[in-house]
């Protein structure tokens, strides 16, 4: 497995490593914004919390939300849909992005549904923000952001001073962290380990595992993860190009990311969208 960071429209930097040895690389230490790549720190967070019983992944968020109690529809929502992004909400682009927030829990939980609770594969940032919300109500007094810098970041040797947030300081989990492309290889590493069933850095890969599940509605995505399980059988897509409007269950059970890899070929895709 060779976890690299390529170079896009304007990035900065990228490297190539073969195992723990690099062996290619251009501006190392070049730091930017990780866009989405941010959601794989999300999925992380959720490994720790249901390694350490603070909450499952197959709950109703509903016991969370006082607010969603007289919604029937909302209630039915878990943490493995907002991690497979299939919870129903409306994608929240315009919502959660476009101007600055007061208080983006709020806005993400009053988002409304348009499909049912698992049904549909709909890429946007609503099914993180309210992920970051209820992660926040499990941890207490605890903000998401201590938790996120002591418990996923600093045992993977990471660090992200800037980091996109509301009026309130509450981090985005749905983009906005920003880090080098050393610390990207950084990432790449613990996730390889992870997906190869050893443990790393103190995460549990049989957790870990279940946090990344597809689901049937997109058998290639999970918990940040975007999966070449495909190759063999399904045509090739360009992710960026296949979120906007969803598409169909029948569409993502036919594609891959690249039919030239293997099958167990991840990328963490820092899409824009």
């Amino acid at each position: 497995m060779l976890p690299g960071i390529a170079a896009g429209f304007g990035g900065k930097g990228w490297a190539l490593w073969e195992g723990r040895s690099r062996i290619a690389e251009s501006n190392l230490f070049a730091s930017g914004p990780i866009l989405s790549i941010t959601k794989t720190l999300a999925g992380l967070a959720v490994t720790r919390l249901v390694a350490n019983g603070a909450m499952s992944l197959d709950e109703k968020l509903v016991d969370t939300f006082p607010e969603w109690k007289s919604d029937a529809v909302k209630s039915r929502i878990t943490p493995r849909m907002l991690l497979q992004q299939t919870s129903g909400l409306d994608a929240g682009s315009s919502a959660l992005y476009h101007r600055p927030l007061a208080d983006k829990g709020r806005v993400a939980l009053a988002l409304r549904m348009v499909d049912a609770p698992g049904s549909q594969f709909r890429y946007g940032a609503s099914h993180w923000e309210v992920l970051a919300e209820f992660l926040q109500r499990k941890l207490g007094d605890q903000t998401l952001e201590h938790f996120i810098s002591h418990n996923v970041m600093g045992p993977i040797g990471l660090d992200s001073p800037k980091w996109r947030s509301d009026l309130k300081g509450r981090c985005f989990l749905s983009t906005g962290a920003e880090l080098t492309v050393e610390d990207l290889g950084k990432l790449g590493r613990t996730l390889a380990k992870l997906l190869r069933g050893e443990g790393s850095d103190g995460f549990d890969p049989a957790i870990y595992s279940d946090v990344t599940k597809s689901s049937a509605a997109n058998p290639i995505y999970g918990g940040g993860l975007w999966k070449n399980v495909r190759a063999t059988s399904g045509h090739a897509v360009e992710i960026e190009d296949c979120l906007d409007p969803p598409r169909s269950s029948s569409f993502w059970s036919g594609a891959c990311l690249s039919k030239r890899h293997p099958t167990d070929l991840v990328a963490l895709i820092g899409s824009a969208g």
